[in-house]
């Protein structure tokens, strides 16, 4: 944080997250409240979340390479290098790297919910290594909310 309360974060300072590959730019705290960011790369074929919404918060995707596959609503896109989509509060999404392409996207979330805590846990929810009823409290906590999709779930299925 700046002198004057910016947050201006160097390369070299970014929390990393392994698997996915994940970058914590700015979370709720230190923006006073106002958005949370970080970076999103996904290998080719790599999936990067089911269907689901956030309550309190919209959603915004700036892809910065490749391309990335997305369930907006009922919608299906496939949304390109230098493609925005914003996503509001309440709407069901996925996302993950196009079919043959990686996707390295930029993503924002406002006004900002506290998420780095979530994206600190998710190797070990993904692997499996946390109680069911403790990945519930998770995802409430962090304002996560899961969501069937058959349109999701045909589109990842013909893409194998």
């Amino acid at each position: 944080m700046t002198a004057n309360g910016a947050r201006v974060v160097q390369a070299a300072e970014v929390e990393t997250i392994e698997r996915p590959a994940l970058w914590l730019l700015a979370d709720s705290s230190h923006t006073g409240g106002l958005l949370g960011a970080n970076r999103l790369h996904l290998q080719a074929g790599e999936p990067g979340t089911k269907p689901h919404y956030h309550e309190r918060s919209a959603e915004a995707f700036y892809v910065l390479d490749g391309a990335l596959r997305m369930l907006v609503g009922a919608e299906l896109v496939t949304v390109d290098r230098g493609g925005y989509v914003v996503v509001p509060a309440g709407m069901r999404h996925a996302f993950a790297a196009a079919p043959g392409t990686s996707a390295d996207v930029l993503i924002t979330l406002v006004p900002g919910v506290e998420r780095f805590g979530y994206f600190r846990l998710l190797p070990e929810i993904l692997r499996g290594n946390l109680p069911e009823e403790e990945v519930a409290r998770v995802h409430e906590r962090y304002d996560v909310h899961f969501v069937d999709s058959p349109e999701w779930d045909t589109d990842r299925n013909s893409q194998h």
